[in-house]
Order: C-alpha cells, then sequence, then structure tokens
C-alpha cells in the first residue's frame, strides 16, 4: 500500500484508546522502584495495546500481520498520517505518542518472534544512557557490545519526529529495523 499524499488523508480512530501509564515523567528520572512497576505494567499491558494499534489499523484499512509485507503496509500508513502538534510543530500531535508506543511494542514483539533469544528488558546499564530505565530489546550476540540494545520506541519516535520536520526518511524504515535486529540477534 503506497500513499502519495500527506494531505489527502485522515485517519480512522474509530475508539483507539491510548496507553495510560502509571507515572508521570520521563522513566529515566523515575526511582528504579517506580520504573521497575512502569515495565511491568507496559508488558503486562502490551497483548491489550498491540490489539489496540491492530484495531486502529483496521479502522484505517491497513493490513495486519507480521510478514515483511504487513510491516511495510504499517510504514506507508503511519509515515503519510503522523501529524505535528499545532500548537508545538516541533511536537507529535499527542494523540500519535501513543501510537508510537504501540507501534514499537509491536515491532518488538516481531523482532523477538523473528529471533527467539532476543527479550523485553528493563535497560539499567548507565544513568547517562538515552536508554535508561526505558523498555528495550536486549540478548543480542551477534555485536561486539554485550549491553547493545534496541529502543525500537526512540527509533519510532525519532522517525515520527523525522516526518513531521520534512526530512528525508527511508520509505522502509520500519522493515530495515526489523531486518537489522535479525542480522545481529
Amino acid at each position: 500500500m503506497i500513499y502519495e499524499d500527506r494531505e489527502l488523508l485522515m485517519v480512522g480512530w474509530d475508539g483507539y484508546g491510548p496507553y495510560m501509564p502509571l507515572h508521570e515523567g520521563l522513566l529515566g528520572d523515575l526511582t528504579r522502584k517506580q520504573a521497575r512497576e512502569e515495565f511491568n505494567h507496559l508488558m503486562g499491558e502490551k497483548a491489550a495495546r498491540i490489539r489496540e494499534l491492530r484495531s486502529l489499523l483496521r479502522a484505517n484499512e491497513v493490513r495486519c500481520g507480521v510478514d515483511d509485507q504487513a510491516i511495510q503496509d504499517l510504514n506507508d500508513w503511519f509515515r503519510v498520517n503522523v501529524q505535528a502538534n499545532p500548537d508545538r510543530p516541533e511536537r507529535l500531535e499527542n494523540i500519535w505518542y501513543a501510537v508510537v508506543n504501540d507501534i514499537a511494542l509491536d515491532l518488538g514483539d516481531v523482532i523477538i518472534s523473528r529471533s527467539p533469544g532476543l527479550r523485553w528488558t528493563m535497560f539499567v546499564s548507565g544513568k547517562r544512557n538515552i536508554a535508561y530505565q526505558r523498555h528495550v530489546i536486549a540478548g543480542f550476540t551477534g555485536v561486539a557490545n554485550p549491553k547493545y540494545c534496541v529502543d525500537i520506541d526512540i527509533f519510532v519516535a525519532t522517525y515520527a519526529h523525522q516526518v513531521i520536520a520534512g526530512e528525508q526518511v527511508e520509505a522502509d524504515g520500519f522493515l530495515r529495523a526489523v531486518l537489522h535486529c535479525a542480522s545481529v540477534a
């Protein structure tokens, strides 16, 4: 599915409900206990979040699945539809941060299903690391750094910000991320 014009499409939200975190604030700023509670809550809600995403995609006639073409269809839809906040154009429209989170959980599960040695974990190695206390994919053996992890949520959010800023993005960014993870798993 290829979308040519960002201005022509409108998202059918069809009752989409965003994820509600337990604690306010950046994960890296929370206490370790709060961050662990947040991680456990998110992982506990992961299946429901993926169902919510897939319901949103079906409402927008986007084929859902875990195969390469379904990942590309998701990427195409997202790239065309993600919107900036009209009051703060450098930020996403608030609802899109929830969609980013749900897409990241979905892509993360696809990555893990393709490379069963990988797993979700809460990153705790280094308070200065952008992934500190965030949900990341770990367990990679095809890299030299034993602490190597992928913060798929940050990847999807960065991609979204590049899109709304009008930057050139890889049209198959989501699929490339999935394939990269498999190549170093």
